[in-house]
């Protein structure tokens, strides 16, 4: 009875509560939705890491391989070899005589003139007392003295000369190389450590991962049965009831100890703890090379004959007198002394020769040579150096082809997606909402679905975006309905109409991020008719297409 009396009590305090919360200031015809904000959650990915990452390491051992190597049995040389020197024969001009010179005797030239002599030289004559003459002789020089040039020839003597016909030179001799033996030490064959892996450790564990932390939501309890009241909100009591944490237990491989290599000593194979083996060979050494040494070759030479001038040319005058004439004049003795009468001078006319005395003049005579055969050395001798190549010997060793490794493989680490929600806003009561009272009914969504499909197409899709966000954009909830024609099975369009009803919330929830509380989808099939066109009766496309609908409408929060 007590407890009949609380919950009796209970319900009056909700009714009273819930009237008393009615929207103040209501206009009358409108239409208002008490709106309840649902708690808003995110959902997170979290990747956790199930099998830690490790290394697997694989062994191999060493790899040997025998190859052939060149060893030097005898070094490489030269040896010299003489290049002779070259030699040609030049025409040399040789002076026999030298140069010298003559005199040539210019004989003097005579020159024949003429003179004019007074024979009685111009005088007065007295008319009273004539004047006295007397006769006499004058010699006069018909040809002057002069001289002649007498040559003296120049003297010469025939003397030998020693020439070199062939000059002196060397020629070079090769002194040969020096050879010893001497015994080579060569690695013949290597051996290598093996490598030994230690494989990586792990435990099995587990981690608990909370998909969605503990919280709270309210939530409006059934209406009383004895409620007299026809608003559907009355008669309830609203309960704040705690919503658990989730979570999920996910196991976890950790890595405790890392694979590893430990590296095992070679043996020698020499039995020295030394990891080579080794063999010997002979090989020839120079000790000392091919030098030369130089031996002189006299220079060869030749007796020739030569004229050399002793004493030049020269000369020595010989005078030649004087050639004269003696002729008779008359001379005034005493000229006349009274009336002196000029008397003009009476000349005669004689030849005079004369003599331009006799000269020398030198003419050059040219040097006389002989020309004679000399060999002359052009390049003296040289030696060049011809290599020798050195002797080899192959030999076989053992080498390490590739030495012991591991191969490293990394095996990532296991990783596992897990969603979790977490809570962005609080939800909570909320005040009433002024709706257009159209959406408080069935509101159609012209989608065209086509026929057995649930899939949302573009068209859709804009429906969708432009009709229901607007509408959700204010808080509010709705409720889906969608429903099929007459056309199949009962069974087959209530499970129609129900995929096509979640496609619309499924787009809603994963594309645009609504709250799934604030969605409600229900699919009728074929029960909810809006013509004539149930099973068996003949019906237009058109007709079945406007049972095919979709419709949705605002509803007050739970």
């Amino acid at each position: 009875m007590k407890k009949i009396l609380l919950f009796g009590l209970t319900l009056m305090f909700a009714a009273i509560s819930f009237a008393q919360d009615l929207p103040t200031n209501a206009e009358p015809g409108k239409c208002y939705v008490r709106c309840t904000t649902p708690d808003v959650w995110k959902n997170e990915t979290v990747t956790v890491q199930t099998a830690a990452a490790y290394k697997v390491l694989k062994a191999q051992g060493p790899q040997y391989s025998t190859e052939n190597f060149t060893v030097e049995t005898k070094a490489a040389s030269s040896r010299l070899e003489v290049i002779p020197a070259q030699y040609e024969t030049q025409n040399v001009t040789f002076v026999s005589q030298e140069a010298s010179s003559r005199l040539e005797l210019v004989p003097g030239r005579t020159v024949a003139s003429t003179q004019e002599i007074v024979v009685q030289p111009a005088s007065t004559r007295l008319e009273v007392i004539p004047a006295q003459y007397e006769n006499k002789n004058i010699e006069v020089v018909v040809q002057p003295a002069s001289t002649r040039v007498e040559i003296i020839p120049a003297q010469y003597e025939t003397r030998n000369v020693t020439v070199v016909s062939k000059p002196a030179s060397s020629r070079l001799e090769v002194i040969p190389a020096e050879w010893s033996t001497e015994t080579v030490s060569y690695v013949k064959g290597t051996n290598a450590g093996s490598l030994q892996v230690v494989p990586a450790e792990f435990r099995n564990d587990s981690q608990t991962i909370i998909t969605k932390n503990a919280s709270a939501r309210w939530v409006m309890g059934d209406k009383a049965p004895d409620c007299e009241s026809a608003d559907p909100n009355a008669c309830r009591v609203w309960c704040y009831r705690n919503v658990p944490e989730q979570s999920v237990n996910v196991p976890v491989r950790e890595l405790v100890k890392n694979a590893s290599i430990i590296t095992v000593p070679c043996n020698g194979g020499n039995g020295n703890g030394d990891c080579t083996e080794t063999g010997t060979y002979t090989k020839r050494v120079l000790v000392k090379p091919a030098t030369t040494r130089t031996i002189t070759i006299p220079e060869v030479t030749k007796v020739m004959k030569t004229t050399v001038m002793v004493k030049p040319a020269t000369t020595r005058s010989i005078t030649i007198p004087a050639i004269t004439k003696t002729i008779k004049t008359t001379v005034l003795v005493k000229p006349a002394t009274t009336r002196s009468i000029t008397i003009p001078a009476v000349t005669k006319t004689i030849k005079i020769t004369t003599i331009t005395p006799a000269t020398t003049r030198e003419v050059v005579i040219p040097a006389t040579t002989r020309t004679y055969k000399k060999t002359v050395m052009v390049k003296p001798a040289t030696t060049r150096a011809i290599a020798i190549p050195g002797e080899t010997r192959t030999l076989k060793r053992r080498v390490i082809a590739k030495a012991a490794a591991t191969t490293e493989t990394t095996v990532p680490g296991q990783t596992q997606t897990v969603t979790k929600e977490v809570l962005v806003s609080k939800g909570g009561l909320t005040s009433w909402k002024e709706v257009d009272c159209k959406l408080t009914v069935n509101s159609p969504l012209p989608i065209n679905w086509n026929l057995g499909s649930s899939t949302l197409t573009r068209n859709a899709k804009n429906i969708i975006d432009s009709r229901l966000m607007p509408i959700l954009g204010g808080g509010v909830n709705i409720a889906l309905a969608s429903h099929t024609d007459a056309r199949g099975s009962d069974s087959s369009n209530q499970a129609l109409s129900e995929r096509r009803a979640q496609a619309v919330v499924n787009y809603l929830i994963n594309v645009k991020g609504i709250n799934p509380s604030r969605l409600t989808a229900n699919g009728y099939g074929e029960t909810r008719l809006t013509n004539r066109c149930s099973n068996g009766v003949s019906c237009t496309e058109a007709e079945h297409r406007a049972n095919r609908r979709t419709t949705f409408r605002v509803v007050s929060s739970n």
